[in-house]
């Protein structure tokens, strides 16, 4: 079995699982926002089925490529893709979503914002979600984010939460474990070899209500 099998696999089980768990809309409006290859989306249309409307936005049109020919031939309707805008705004009316996920989304290094397009995307959230509407964040790499100031700050979780909830979020407490599936699509990664579904970085999926 190739390791997307297992991440297949883990799109209609386990990560079915972990987007039902963040939200109790039964068919709830998603923006899944970065989506890549747009696993975490192909996850939430396995959680809600034709129920749910799912946005897929991604600056990269190959990965928006890939993701409408899977949605097709896994016949997924409820997913639609977005091409992303460089200033990291949302093209969407205020209090659309019911979840916003920004999976990996939030780096130190960008050379955009000097690093500060997470604020952006945190203002952006907060405008496009509806009241009650939750936003997850999966974030990595801490340790490469900067402050406002744009100076390097190594940030942990709490930093992080204390910094989201300064918008007027309210962090919720779930213990959410989320997948960093960069190196199964990267080419690097897939010409090194040796890259397993177990091999591939876990993180906390940290939860916000509006």
């Amino acid at each position: 079995m190739s390791i997307f099998d297992d991440v297949n696999n883990w799109e209609k089980k386990e990560g079915a699982e972990l987007i039902s768990s963040m939200i109790s809309v039964s068919d709830p409006v998603i923006l899944d926002y970065g989506c890549g290859a747009g696993n975490y989306s192909f996850a939430a249309a396995n959680a809600f089925g034709k129920k749910c409307k799912i946005s897929a936005v991604d600056i990269n049109k190959q990965c928006l490529d890939y993701v409408n020919e899977k949605a097709a031939n896994e016949k997924l309707d409820c997913i639609t893709t977005v091409v992303g805008r460089e200033d990291y705004k949302h093209d969407f009316e205020d209090n659309t979503f019911d979840l916003v996920i920004y999976a990996d989304m939030f780096h130190g290094e960008e050379k955009t914002y000097g690093g500060l397009h997470r604020f952006v995307m945190i203002e952006e959230a907060k405008r496009t979600l509806k009241k009650g509407g939750v936003l997850a964040v999966l974030p990595f790499h801490l340790s490469n984010f900067r402050d406002k100031d744009k100076e390097k700050a190594k940030y942990t979780y709490k930093k992080l939460i204390d910094e989201i909830s300064g918008y007027g979020f309210t962090y919720i407490e779930k213990n959410l474990e989320g997948i960093h599936f960069e190196k199964v699509y990267s080419p690097y990664y897939q010409q090194k070899g040796g890259v397993t579904f177990e091999s591939l970085e876990r993180g906390k999926f940290l939860i916000f209500g509006k």
